[in-house]
């Protein structure tokens, strides 16, 4: 039987936050080095141009370390078969049409393509979520921005 009750929150999220609940930080956590986050050789084409699109936020929140670079490199991939599957749906449709043996129309069923858009775009969701690449994910975090400018800070700036 799994674990009961949300699934934890990675505490680099939790502190990003703001630790709602305010519970016990686990001062223990493994806190893996980020030194050698490079994208695995086999990223090419469009999952290479997706890891180069997500990382650079994933490092300035400070969610992503060396252990989770295959985690990043697997989502990648599955954005890029996620794409190849919705670009066949698009060219050839997600239904097809099953007759009976006298030509008359049963059944309409998902083409493979379909599905499997429908599955990465599940599996894709999930590590999003770990990752807090999703409105509401995100929705909470505070950034880690160097410097955080206000709106007359920019009018000044714009309007000199």
């Amino acid at each position: 039987m799994g674990k009961r009750g949300p699934r934890k929150q990675p505490t680099v999220l939790r502190l990003l936050r703001g630790n709602l609940g305010k519970r016990k930080i686990n001062e223990a956590e493994p806190k893996p080095d980020a030194d050698q986050i490079v994208p695995p050789e086999y990223l090419a084409g469009a999952s290479l141009a997706k890891w180069n699109q997500v990382l650079p936020g994933l490092i300035a929140t400070g969610v992503i370390t060396n252990a989770d670079v295959e985690t990043l490199a697997r989502y990648c991939t599955m954005y890029e078969a996620w794409l190849q599957c919705l670009r066949q749906v698009r060219r050839a449709g997600d239904w097809f049409a099953v007759y009976d043996k006298t030509g008359k129309m049963v059944n309409a069923k998902s083409t493979p393509s379909a599905l499997m858009v429908v599955k990465l775009a599940a599996s894709m969701l999930r590590i999003e979520q770990e990752f807090g690449l999703t409105p509401s994910a995100r929705s909470g975090i505070v950034g880690t921005q160097a410097k955080q400018r206000d709106d007359m800070q920019d009018f000044f700036d714009k309007h000199g």
